[in-house]
């Protein structure tokens, strides 16, 4: 590839208001992803599991699931499919090849997922974005109200389906799949514990959970279920750059709507939710499979009204000092990203200080906010001298087959 088609956008061609949010979200995830690296798998959506239905624990608990649980992963998702709606527009507007370096992007962002996935955390993300990132880019002329709606039938209607039609089959599972699953929210069954043992091991005890965790995500879960939301929600994304929307250009008023629709709206129906799985006795069943869906259809509700709120401080200019420490680390999302999970995995697994399942909910917000701090400080110094991230860097410089110029 030449010089002249080897280049990545300037600086100056980027959207403020698309950094603080790519920030607010980056940030954001860690306070649930948290929850993975420092508990059994199954307490991510199941509060029942320590026994965490009463108290500061309980209203942590609560409060996440209605704000972020899902919520800031919405954002990051609509992010990212204005990111390709960008990087494409952008590459055929400069003459270069748009496709090649749209599947060399790709390609080096799956490789990082996959090792992300089996050597640090199961949890990754980065997989199906990449995969999901071809897909969307094939329909990036469509007109925004279209990737809006398709984007919406897409994100909702395939992954309920599929959990509407697995839970229709319950009748019929074996005895011991349902046993299996009640006793996933049991913290003494022989799964939690051997879960529990191998994040107390080595490094290379962990890998027994790991990798079949991962490879369940990436054989299973994600080619029915996370591929299909994600990409819809890409979609909308896509139809919200299109819109004005991410570049905080819409009125006070639209925004405004946003957050109040976003909430009155949303709200109630995640907090439908909780209200089922408690009448159930959070069985852990119909939590999967039928109560989950009303976090999936309200929580994209809730993320609009984030991103009408980061919008509009970023459309009155206000809070300068945090819109830039913001951009910074959404600047750095990647390598902030993939930081998140080498801290945690020092903090929580065997291999480091060996915190797994010895934190309480409530605690675990002390932690959250010393790594927010740490990575807010790091973002703005390591961008005084340098124009990339250390990991964004890395991925142009492959992206491009050229190393990139790092140092301001």
């Amino acid at each position: 590839m030449d010089a002249q088609h080897s280049q990545p956008i300037n600086l100056g061609e980027r959207i403020d208001s698309l950094d603080v949010l790519r920030g607010v979200a980056i940030l954001g995830i860690l306070l649930m992803n948290i929850v993975t690296f420092s508990m059994v798998l199954a307490t991510y959506t199941n509060p029942s599991v320590y026994n965490d239905l009463s108290g500061p624990d309980w209203w942590t608990w609560l409060t996440l699931h209605l704000f972020v649980d899902q919520k800031f992963m919405t954002m990051f998702s609509v992010l990212f499919g204005a990111g390709v709606c960008i990087f494409m527009e952008r590459a055929t507007a400069k003459n270069h090849a748009a496709w090649k370096l749209q599947f060399s992007r790709m390609g080096w962002l799956l490789l990082i997922g996959l090792l992300h996935a089996y050597l640090i955390w199961y949890g990754d993300i980065l997989v199906s974005y990449a995969v999901a990132g071809i897909v969307i880019a094939l329909v990036r002329s469509w007109k925004p109200m279209t990737l809006f709606v398709v984007g919406v039938v897409v994100m909702l209607l395939i992954p309920i389906l599929f959990n509407s039609a697995v839970y229709l089959t319950i009748p019929y599972w074996p005895e011991e799949a349902i046993a299996s699953f009640h006793n996933s929210v049991n913290l003494e069954s022989n799964e939690n514990m051997a879960e529990i043992a191998a994040y107390n091991g080595s490094w290379l005890g962990q890998l027994v959970h790991r990798i079949p965790t991962s490879l369940m995500m990436h054989i299973f879960i994600v080619p029915v279920y996370i591929f299909w939301h994600a990409a819809g929600l890409m979609m909308m994304g896509m139809a919200a750059y299109k819109w004005g929307i991410l570049s905080a250009t819409r009125s006070t008023t639209f925004y405004g709507m946003m957050i109040g629709i976003g909430l009155l709206i949303g709200l109630p129906l995640v907090g439908a939710g909780v209200w089922f799985n408690t009448q159930s006795g959070w069985d852990p069943i119909r939590g999967m499979f039928l109560y989950g869906n009303w976090n999936l259809v309200g929580g994209p509700f809730v993320a609009a009204a984030w991103i009408g709120l980061v919008m509009l401080i970023c459309k009155w200019n206000v809070l300068p000092h945090a819109r830039n420490a913001l951009a910074s680390v959404g600047r750095m999302a990647l390598t902030n990203y993939i930081a998140q999970s080498i801290i945690c995995s020092v903090l929580f697994y065997g291999h480091g200080f060996g915190w797994f399942g010895q934190l309480e909910r409530v605690e675990l917000l002390y932690v959250v906010a010393a790594i927010w701090a740490f990575q807010i400080v790091f973002s703005i110094l390591w961008l005084k001298s340098f124009r990339f991230g250390p990991l964004e860097w890395a991925w142009r410089s492959a992206t491009y087959l050229r190393i990139q110029q790092l140092r301001r």
